[in-house]
């Protein structure tokens, strides 16, 4: 693809299940482990609602403007929750690509002289607030390209039902076409490295984000020592500040990753 054609949104979500003892009735509990016939089945059954947006929910959206090198955290928390974008910022080196140079005597160009993150907001509101600001941001900007890891099978559906489960309206079908002709306006990175039909073993094995990422020489956004897994914990914790922090660096390792493939893999773009 022509990146300096593109209005390219980098995002990731991070999510955390609804507790399974208090928030469904009892029927409710029995229909979603009804298939589980051991303690350990029962169990896992309910670690894997962290995975359906009718059964967990979202507690940060990380964007990033790839060209604009504009960053935002949106956290599911009470407004007045005071978060330090700052501290990120200050601690390393955000962005390890060369952005496409602009026309001459543009904005973007400006920003492209700086040669650096030119802003990072973390905003909090209620999940319906967060997920709103989401798409009115896409519609404001016009994005008409959208990079992610694994998207196609989990960021975009589940953002698309959580709005439809707050009674509210997309500003952009995440969703549409098939598995096999998103790349007009979705690189799901998840895919590409995959060649779009991943196996369990060989050449098209599927890894982790941080596996790529240590084999490619970019900075993990696991470093700091926070994983997937530990976002439900933190929620609960009302630790935000981390939760925002670690998204934003699945952001920016997914925009790294982008910058890559699109530089070497990408046979639109040579």
């Amino acid at each position: 693809m022509d990146i300096k054609k593109k209005k390219i949104l980098v995002f990731d979500l991070e999510v955390a299940p609804y507790d399974f003892d208090t928030y469904y009735d009892e029927e409710t509990k029995e229909y979603l482990i009804k298939f589980a016939n051991t303690e350990e089945e029962k169990l896992k059954a309910i670690e894997g609602l962290v995975f359906t947006p009718f059964t967990s929910q979202i507690v940060a959206i990380g964007m990033m403007d790839y060209n604009k090198r504009e960053g935002a955290v949106l956290v599911n928390a009470p407004k007045e929750t005071a978060l330090d974008s700052s501290s990120k910022l200050a601690s390393e080196k955000l962005l390890d690509y060369d952005i496409p140079k602009p026309e001459e005597g543009t904005e973007s160009e400006k920003i492209y002289n700086e040669q650096n993150l030119e802003k990072l907001t973390y905003l909090c509101g209620s999940e319906k607030e967060i997920i709103e600001m989401f798409w009115k941001k896409i519609k404001h900007e016009g994005y008409n390209m959208f990079v992610t890891f694994n998207g196609r099978e989990f960021d975009c559906p589940f953002i698309m039902l959580r709005t439809f489960l707050m009674k509210s309206r997309p500003t952009y079908n995440l969703m549409s076409g098939t598995d096999f002709n998103i790349k007009g306006y979705h690189t799901d990175l998840m895919k590409e490295l995959t060649f779009n039909k991943h196996s369990p073993t060989g050449a098209r094995r599927k890894f982790s984000l941080d596996f790529y990422c240590k084999q490619l020489g970019i900075p993990s956004p696991k470093a700091d020592g926070v994983k997937g897994d530990m976002v439900k914990d933190l929620y609960e914790n009302k630790e935000y500040q981390t939760i925002a922090d670690y998204c934003f660096g699945d952001v920016v390792a997914t925009g790294n990753l982008f910058n890559l493939w699109s530089k070497y893999l990408d046979f639109n773009n040579s």
